[in-house]
């Protein structure tokens, strides 16, 4: 029994984040209600409040699921064979760090669209804003120590570095979700590759 309640409370939990995904793309995060999303996922405020004590909290959930992806992605259950970003860039070498930006790339269907309402969410919500910002200085501190391993370039320049590559793999991502523009994928990831790898690779 206490399996099949399990079982329920998940099946529920995914429905209210499935529909808040849905409302908030729709909507807008600081436009749409509980009690909207509530409806959406055949629930009630109640029930909502029970998973999520607070939008914070849902959002907290939105995250978890993007690295759930990522992890996933990761894994060797998934079948990919992308190298661990610090890896990638201590090696920097162009060519892996396409393939790395490729991988990630066929994610961005999957979970873009969660951090685009996250993005819109911490523009209105500081513990939000918070928790982005944290998630972000995480893949700028793996494009730091890539670097720092590789004894490459002045320490002081490192985290600047890594966050000009991450604001443009970010940019990119975004043409594909929230702006719902679609530029020749295989292009514009070639011009993303070329520029992390001088930005984090190419002392010369």
């Amino acid at each position: 029994m206490s399996s099949l309640r399990e079982a329920q409370k998940k099946l529920t939990r995914d429905m209210i984040v499935e529909r808040a995904l849905e409302l908030f793309t729709e909507k807008g995060y600081a436009a749409t209600t509980i009690d909207e999303i509530a409806a959406a996922a055949g629930t009630t405020r109640v029930t909502f409040y029970a998973y999520y004590p607070s939008r914070a909290d849902l959002m907290r959930d939105f995250m978890a699921r993007v690295n759930a992806v990522l992890d996933r992605a990761d894994g060797p259950e998934s079948g990919s064979t992308a190298a661990d970003l610090v890896d990638v860039v201590r090696a920097g070498e162009l060519p892996g760090i396409l393939a790395w930006l490729e991988s990630r790339a066929a994610l961005w269907p999957v979970f873009r669209p969660y951090l685009d309402v996250l993005d819109e969410a911490a523009a209105v919500d500081r513990d939000v804003r918070a928790m982005v910002e944290g998630w972000h200085e995480e893949v700028i501190s793996d494009l730091v120590r890539g670097m720092e391993l590789a004894g490459r370039f002045r320490e002081e320049t490192r985290h600047i570095r890594g966050t000009l590559a991450f604001t443009s793999l970010d940019y990119v991502a975004t043409l594909w979700t929230r702006r719902k523009l679609e530029p020749n994928r295989d292009h514009a990831l070639e011009v993303l590759a070329d520029n992390w790898y001088h930005l984090l690779c190419d002392e010369g």
